[in-house]
């Protein structure tokens, strides 16, 4: 395939995105009882909501050219951002209805893990794909963020693991 989508569909699911992880934080936050898991999904929660705020500014201030296909003569940004969307939920609902299922302190740090390494490997799809050399320069500050995000989790699923209190949620 040559064309992908838009550039501004493709900031609206990076917007979906952190909105979900936004709210999977939020809600894993209000039911885990063990302390340092708790304090950790808080600070993901507000650090999920300023990459909303990013990312809506991005796609507000793209060119009146985001409307137009994207370019991709080898179909690498469609395969790419099509495999990275296709492991995120995209609604709100689904994130938080994911929590239903988690039974341990480490599952939910699984499960954010594999959140924020999707997250990751999107917000690296759409940085090869943004015509704004200048919006570039936030989409590399949102992936080291996410980098942060995923040594957060690990280190606190180390910690859960050395102390054995990784079974409390």
């Amino acid at each position: 395939m040559f064309v992908f989508g838009t550039a501004d569909d493709v900031f609206a699911m990076a917007v979906r995105i952190e909105e979900n992880g936004n709210a999977f934080y939020a809600g894993a936050a209000e039911i885990t009882k063990n302390p340092e898991v708790k304090k950790l999904f808080e600070d993901l929660a507000l650090m999920e909501a300023s990459h909303i705020k990013i990312f809506r500014t991005l796609r507000s201030q793209l060119p009146d050219t985001a409307s137009e296909a994207v370019w991709d003569p080898e179909g690498l940004a469609e395969s790419y951002l099509e495999a990275s969307a296709d492991s995120h939920v995209f609604t709100v609902e689904a994130a938080t209805d994911r929590l239903k299922t988690v039974k341990t302190a480490v599952e939910a740090v699984d499960m954010a893990l594999l959140f924020e390494k999707d997250s990751l490997a999107f917000f690296l799809g759409i940085k090869e794909i943004l015509p704004d050399p200048n919006g570039r320069d936030e989409i590399d500050k949102l992936i080291k963020s996410e980098m942060l995000h995923i040594r957060m989790l690990s280190g606190v699923k180390r910690r859960l693991a050395e102390t054995g209190t990784g079974g409390i949620f």
